[in-house]
């Protein structure tokens, strides 16, 4: 399996990005083969900063996950900012 973390910071409307993440980008990351999971977490004590993190089974699929989410993010202007971190690696505990 293979993980994907994302950091994004300054989020300004938490409860607008929190309602687009479930209704627009999840179902997308699902349809991606060898999907696992996907967590969008606030992390920030007021919602200013969130952390995503796919899981799929292949590399290939977690790859696919980060170029989606680059291209969720471009589609949605005002919204929400470009990852500040993304980091990627093979599960090694489970």
């Amino acid at each position: 399996m293979y993980a994907t973390i994302r950091q994004y910071e300054d989020i300004r409307n938490v409860d607008g990005v929190i309602k687009e993440v479930a209704n627009t980008f999840l179902p997308g990351q699902k349809t991606i083969p060898g999907f696992v999971s996907y967590y969008f977490v606030d992390v920030g004590k007021v919602g200013g900063r969130m952390i995503s993190m796919s899981v799929f089974e292949t590399e290939e699929g977690s790859a696919e996950s980060n170029r989606r989410a680059a291209a969720w993010v471009a589609d949605h202007p005002g919204l929400i900012t470009a990852a500040s971190a993304v980091d990627a690696g093979p599960v090694v505990v489970h």
